[in-house]
């Protein structure tokens, strides 16, 4: 419906004449209401009132602190200590959780570069660095040597594995390795006594009915080992019944090594391989499995027990040949319990020559 152009006009002046109501706490502004929507007003605003906000002026600041310089050697002696903290920290986790087999993984590595860049320099007609083959053989064997020795463990193992096989290599190295079959250091008493509480879960008194207070009606165990290897260390028992008995006990930081060796050893074996063309890789499985096994006493006492009923069947070898018995019951992967029989070392030519006595 159209509408009278009359009565527009007429609301309209109606509409301007009517009062606007405000409310009486806010302020008439002064400006354009569109300006105080800008960024920069809005930064400004006051809940009162809408104000642009007035920096301080430079005259009423106070004045600014100096920069700190630090000198050259601070920072290079901050940088020490940071870096000597780092270490320690890294060598104290590796001692107490890893049986430092990070330390020795590093010390086997510097030591094969070293050997292998001195035979890649000097193993020739003319060595670079004076001498002979001989002495490169010599320096080489010493220093191989003592890496076994510190490292000991499986390191020990493989250095005797070295040594049994020694006609093939250099007579230097004969001469050295003939020494790998002295007796290993061996653990305290304390380290003995935990593993034997972590396999049986009772103390070696419980275990084996021995007292070291001389308790009548019990039996008797020597707390020195008789004897120390590379992975275990025997010691001589007489149980209450009267038996004498070896208790061979593993050392504990071999479970805590043998990983970080094994993978050392495939390291060094795996460069020898590239770097002098050499297949010496090829030998890791067999070796590593070998080793495996020689650290499970479990195995060794089924091997045993299997072993003595092949002799017993065999007329050339029964009552020739024996093997001592295994008790199972007093054994576990780390602790075998056999029958205690006097004997000489395998490498003792002069004693197992002479008559028998």
């Amino acid at each position: 419906m159209l509408r009278h152009p009359a009565s527009r006009s007429a609301r309209c002046l109606i509409s301007a004449s009517r009062p606007v109501l405000r409310s009486p706490n806010l302020p008439r502004p002064t400006t354009n209401p569109r300006s105080l929507l800008t960024p920069r007003s809005l930064r400004s605003a006051h809940s009162s009132q809408f104000q642009p906000f007035v920096p301080p002026s430079p005259a009423s600041l106070g004045r600014a602190r100096p920069a700190r310089h630090y000198p050259r050697t601070s920072r290079w002696v901050r940088r020490l200590l940071y870096t000597s903290a780092a270490l320690g920290t890294l060598y104290l986790v590796d001692v107490n959780l890893y049986a430092s087999s990070l330390t020795r993984s590093l010390r086997t590595f510097g030591l094969g570069l070293l050997v292998a860049i001195d035979y890649k320099l000097n193993f020739r007609a003319s060595p670079l660095c004076g001498g002979t083959i001989a002495d490169l053989h010599r320096r080489s064997a010493e220093r191989l040597f003592d890496l076994l020795r510190s490292n000991g463990g499986l390191y020990l193992k493989i250095g005797q594995a070295i040594a049994m096989q020694s006609a093939i290599m250099p007579p230097e190295f004969q001469k050295m390795f003939a020494r790998m079959f002295d007796d290993a250091p061996q653990n305290d008493w304390e380290d003995v006594e935990r593993v034997i509480r972590e396999d049986f879960g009772k103390s070696p008194e419980e275990v084996f009915g021995v007292s070291f207070r001389g308790e009548e009606g019990k039996g008797v165990m020597e707390k020195v080992a008789r004897a120390s290897a590379s992975v275990a260390q025997v010691h001589w028992a007489r149980l209450p019944d009267g038996r004498e008995v070896a208790i061979k006990v593993q050392k504990r930081e071999i479970a805590q090594q043998v990983g970080w060796d094994l993978w050392a050893f495939k390291v060094m074996m795996k460069t020898y391989t590239y770097w002098f063309d050499l297949p010496m890789y090829s030998l890791v499985p067999y070796i590593s499995s070998r080793l495996l096994l020689e650290c499970d006493f479990e195995v060794e006492a089924t091997n045993a027990q299997q072993m003595t009923a092949l002799i017993a069947a065999e007329p050339r070898l029964r009552g020739r040949v024996y093997i001592p018995t295994v008790y199972p019951e007093l054994s576990t992967k780390r602790v075998m319990t056999a029958e205690w029989i006097e004997g000489v070392r395998l490498w003792d030519k002069p004693a197992i020559t002479s008559p028998w006595r």
